[in-house]
């Protein structure tokens, strides 16, 4: 093995050597890919590190089993928008689920209380968010899983300590080992690189004595890369206010359709985000709108309806009625 590797790359690999599944050794190789810095010097490792993954991805096939399946595989996505809430060891993001959510995480006072995917939706209006709480993340662990995870979600939600004097390194080595794997969290995403993912900071225990001066020190290293939202679940603080933030964060668009000659269904609307068309709302209804659209009837803010193509950009609170 080339002398240049990473610590994080040795890691990895420490990882792979104990991992004892199938499922986890492919986890634990991907991510020694990803790792691995990219030179001639890792060439000849990095032909062999993806021999053994396709070997064992074919394992993985032969056997009836999905590689990479484990956690992420059985969340069904649901909701307005994907959420995924990251945080060191006992930052609070249980805590936070349990406050906004139907589901009922193990909360605990002593660190890697999460060992799996957790789901739950918060409600807001007349729609819903998933947040997923994961394992933490540190600067020696990422739970398998977790990069697919984020790459497929609307947003990461980072959970911060603002109780503990280590609030700035843990915070950081969270940050770094997602950009060791070549993903950066960012306020917001200027292009559609995959690796780019919208985060926001929620800076948990405000009502810590000493949380405001933490507070100070979080948003001098990292205030003008993410927004950072302070709350307390331990006295509610504003804990109910983030779906309303996810709302208008994320630009979510809500519409409501009818039926021809019958009243609008003004309680399950389809949801989109900001800038997508009349033709995203006919994907989510049914093929056969996506296919065959003639023309739609839109209400936005009167009585009367007009006209509109599949091209016309939705907002929220519009009323469709479309036509095949």
């Amino acid at each position: 093995m080339p002398t240049n590797v990473t610590p994080e790359y040795k890691k990895a690999e420490e990882a792979y050597r104990s991992a004892k599944t199938t499922d986890e050794k492919i986890e634990r190789l991907e991510d020694m890919i990803s790792l691995l810095p990219k030179h001639k010097g890792t060439d000849h490792l990095y032909a062999d590190l993806k021999r053994r993954l396709a070997k064992l991805k074919k394992e993985m096939e032969s056997s009836g089993k999905k590689s990479g399946g484990g956690p992420l595989m059985d969340i069904a996505r649901e909701g307005a928008a994907r959420l995924i809430l990251v945080g060191p060891p006992n930052s609070g993001k249980s805590s936070i689920l349990d406050a906004l959510t139907n589901a009922h995480p193990e909360v605990g006072d002593y660190p890697f209380t999460t060992t799996q995917m957790q789901p739950g939706m918060a409600p807001f209006l007349d729609i819903q968010f998933q947040l997923i709480d994961c394992p933490p993340v540190t600067d020696y662990y990422m739970p398998p899983h977790l990069l697919g995870l984020t790459r497929a979600a609307d947003a990461v939600l980072l959970v911060a300590d603002l109780s503990r004097d280590t609030l700035l390194e843990e915070t950081g080595a969270v940050i770094q080992a997602f950009e060791n794997r070549h993903v950066r969290l960012v306020k917001e995403r200027d292009s559609d690189d995959r690796d780019l993912i919208r985060a926001r900071i929620l800076a948990n225990k405000m009502d810590d004595g000493e949380a405001p001066e933490r507070l100070e020190l979080l948003r001098e290293m990292i205030g003008a890369r993410l927004e950072i939202l302070p709350l307390s679940c331990a006295r509610g603080g504003n804990v109910s206010g983030i779906p309303e933030m996810l709302f208008r964060w994320l630009e979510v668009v809500r519409v409501y359709t009818k039926i021809p000659g019958q009243k609008p269904d003004m309680d399950h609307p389809y949801t989109v985000f900001a800038g997508e068309t009349v033709n995203d709302i006919c994907a989510l209804v049914h093929r056969d709108f996506l296919d065959n659209l003639k023309f739609a009837r839109l209400w936005r803010g009167s009585d009367e309806p007009i006209t509109v193509s599949r091209h016309e950009e939705v907002k929220d609170g519009d009323i469709l009625e479309l036509h095949i």
